[in-house]
């Protein structure tokens, strides 16, 4: 069979650097073709997030890839950095130079001279009626992308978002929203309207499934799982993802969670990669823009109140014995294979 083509739209980011080294894993496994990287500007600015996204490649050997600088900030408002988080740089405590300097590729990742919305336009249209698309930092470039190819929704194959909360899960960031969306509702809430009208004029496109803090929040990263990595697989890559991660512990800790890491994106790249393992339910969502209390948050009309077309399918859960633990147990095992 033909390696499902795949384009990760990300904001590297300690737990986006999972998803890359997973990604990469699958690639050289000839699951699927990494066709495309688009860097956004997410917890960190553009310039580290592109930076982390080059040397996590190249960390993770991965083939001749393109990567273009997405959007530098979000669409209306000013940016908000949460160095907090993800470290100064995003990385962490990970010194990714000096990781690289032990990187003996002959093809290092370089940035391509195209902006991400390009990217995202020139790849849905290459591999049309098959590119799967991952978002798993805001979708501030995609909105971009949006705006430059109207008919990006009936080119892609698929679309999943790492973004919002739903069924009543509390927000990361206010009451009420996940930090993807929050920081950039305007771009969320442009593309659940997108494919709203795609959907409105053919039924056949897919709706984007959104993968909210309901079940990210269940895939937790813990010491045991660094050890088994490093146990399995003593590199450049897993010692710099350790190091990431360590800073990722530490936050977690600091805001009442424990010494662990809920680590989103490779979650949501597993279920990108397996649609069948995924329970879904069709929705329709809006995004709130305005309110004082509620910018942000993702707004599902479950009994369809308006009447609308499903424009989204809400991750509920997986169809995996063990839930997301074990998926995490699968991402271990394909990082670990690179070595």
């Amino acid at each position: 069979m033909t390696p499902t083509p795949v384009l990760l739209d990300c904001d590297p980011g300690i737990d986006d650097a999972l998803a890359i080294a997973y990604l990469v894993a699958e690639h050289r496994a000839g699951r699927i073709e990494l066709v495309g990287v688009v860097c956004t500007a997410g917890n960190v600015g553009l310039d580290d997030t592109v930076a982390n996204a080059l040397a996590w490649l190249d960390l993770a050997g991965a083939p001749p890839v393109p990567v273009c600088a997405g959007a530098a900030g979000a669409s209306v408002v000013s940016h908000v950095f949460t160095p907090e988080t993800h470290g100064p740089r995003g990385a962490g405590y990970a010194d990714l130079k000096a990781g690289q300097d032990h990187v003996t590729t002959t093809t290092p990742a370089r940035l391509d001279p195209r902006n991400g919305a390009q990217l995202w336009a020139h790849l849905a249209h290459e591999h049309r009626g098959e590119l799967v698309a991952v978002v798993t930092g805001p979708t501030s470039t995609l909105a971009q992308a949006l705006d430059l190819e109207p008919l990006l929704p009936g080119l892609v194959a698929d679309l999943v978002v790492m973004g919002g909360t739903f069924r009543g899960h509390p927000g990361n960031t206010t009451p009420v929203s996940e930090w993807n969306v929050d920081v950039d509702p305007e771009a969320a809430d442009a593309v659940c309207l997108a494919w709203e009208d795609a959907r409105r004029a053919d039924t056949d496109v897919r709706p984007p499934l959104w993968c909210g803090l309901n079940l990210t929040e269940q895939g937790v990263w813990t010491p045991e799982h660094s050890s088994r990595l490093l146990a399995a697989a003593d590199t450049p890559l897993t010692r710099a993802l350790l190091d990431a991660l360590r800073f990722y512990f530490e936050f977690h800790e600091s805001v009442g969670e424990g010494y662990l890491a809920q680590v989103h994106d490779p979650l949501v790249a597993w279920m990108a990669l397996h649609p069948g393992e995924v329970v879904a339910e069709q929705s329709h969502i809006r995004v709130e823009c305005c309110g004082s209390h509620t910018r942000g948050m993702t707004v599902e009309d479950r009994r369809g109140h308006r009447d609308r077309r499903p424009n989204a399918r809400i991750a509920i859960d997986v169809h995996v014995p063990g839930g997301p633990a074990a998926v995490l147990d699968e991402v271990v095992a394909a990082i670990a294979s690179l070595a």
